[in-house]
């Protein structure tokens, strides 16, 4: 088959760029010629952030210029046009095409009259709508944008969901049933770490507002006497953001600025992960801190549910509850070891072999 993967921004480099990078080894392994529609992006970069040189070598890039904003205002709007227009002109150009996996937002669906699978990670999640009290006087704002995902839905043959959790939502909010196929987690990278384990407590992931680092922080501040620190990514917009934790930081917080991939050691060394997402997809990273061998402390919400069970880990919603797991585990290093070894076998269970042969019986539906 002939298969266009519509994915575009592939620069912004987290877990649904692996969804796409695992997508694309599956379908060429399976023998398929894959086209990317995807926005100009920095293919020497990526490659090196992911670790998958020579990825795309047999892969037809099919790139259109990144979006800017003409005006600063209805941002959304101006999105869904540019990216619509420019992939309708993609698709339109180049007939024969047999399917479209669209491993990014549903609103990315081209509207084309063929096959089609979405890789679902949350159903028309609008910020304003979902966080804050004033929530009705968005809706007409985003009323049109809803109507148009619906629409969008409409067109799509096959929907993997990235969660049980998601999978809820989907059929709560789209009245479509949809399949759980969890992400691909990097845990190769992570299974030759013998490192020996000291008092150190990480998160990892977009240092961003929906992350809330600032309850790591405040946990932090409770637990004086342990090391604390965070590893992740900032985008430019979110720099004033980053400045403001680092100036609330106390002493025994540091950050790491870069891709985990390149200080695994430092995940290697940590005893336990905690997350502090709320309601949070899924969750990669948790996976990959079980993979290295951290015992995770997760937010009782959304997908990190499914991946922490009570054998591997703790699950907390309040911040004292988080507190006392964390002093639990450090003062308890045999118990500890336990729940290390059964959270390095639990991270087993969603590595990128699973999610590739998951997605290949998906493919061999339309061959």
């Amino acid at each position: 088959m002939r298969i266009i993967i519509v994915h575009p921004r592939m620069s912004v480099m987290g877990g649904g760029e692996r969804v796409a990078i695992h997508s694309i080894k599956e379908a060429l392994r399976e023998g398929h010629e894959v086209y990317l529609a995807t926005e100009g992006f920095d293919v020497e970069g990526f490659e090196d952030f992911f670790g998958v040189q020579g990825l795309f070598e047999n892969v037809r890039l099919l790139t259109y210029p990144p979006f800017r904003p003409l005006i600063r205002t209805a941002v959304l709007y101006q999105r869904l046009i540019y990216d619509q227009s420019r992939l309708r002109k993609i698709v339109s150009k180049r007939s024969g095409f047999d399917l479209i996996l669209n491993t990014a937002e549903v609103a990315n669906q081209p509207a084309a009259r063929l096959p089609a699978i979405e890789y679902c990670y949350f159903p028309d999640y609008f910020s304003h709508l979902e966080s804050n009290g004033a929530s009705r006087l968005w809706e007409p704002y985003y009323w049109p944008a809803k109507v148009f995902y619906h629409d969008r839905v409409s067109r799509i043959d096959h929907l993997l969901a990235v969660s049980d959790f998601t999978r809820q939502f989907v059929r709560e909010r789209w009245g479509r049933e949809s399949t759980t196929l969890y992400p691909p987690c990097p845990v190769d990278l992570y299974s030759n770490l013998r490192l020996p384990k000291r008092d150190l407590v990480v998160t990892v992931g977009r240092i961003a507002p929906e992350k809330r680092i600032g309850l790591f922080l405040e946990i932090a501040r409770r637990l004086p006497g342990i090391e604390f620190a965070i590893i992740g990514s900032v985008a430019t917009d979110k720099a004033p953001y980053y400045n403001s934790l680092k100036a609330a930081a106390p002493s025994n917080v540091s950050f790491v600025i870069a891709p985990l991939r390149k200080v695994s050691e430092l995940l290697g060394s940590a005893k336990v992960y905690v997350h502090c997402a709320k309601n949070e997809h899924f969750g990669i990273t948790i996976v990959e801190a079980m993979a290295a061998g951290c015992v995770p402390v997760v937010h009782d919400s959304g997908g990190p549910r499914e991946i922490v069970s009570d054998p591997v880990g703790f699950r907390w919603n309040e911040i004292d509850d988080a507190v006392g797991q964390i002093s639990r585990l450090v003062g308890d290093d045999d118990g500890r070891k336990q729940l290390s070894k059964r959270a390095v076998s639990r991270a087993r269970q969603f590595g990128p072999d699973v999610f590739e042969e998951g997605f290949a019986r998906v493919l061999h539906e339309y061959a």
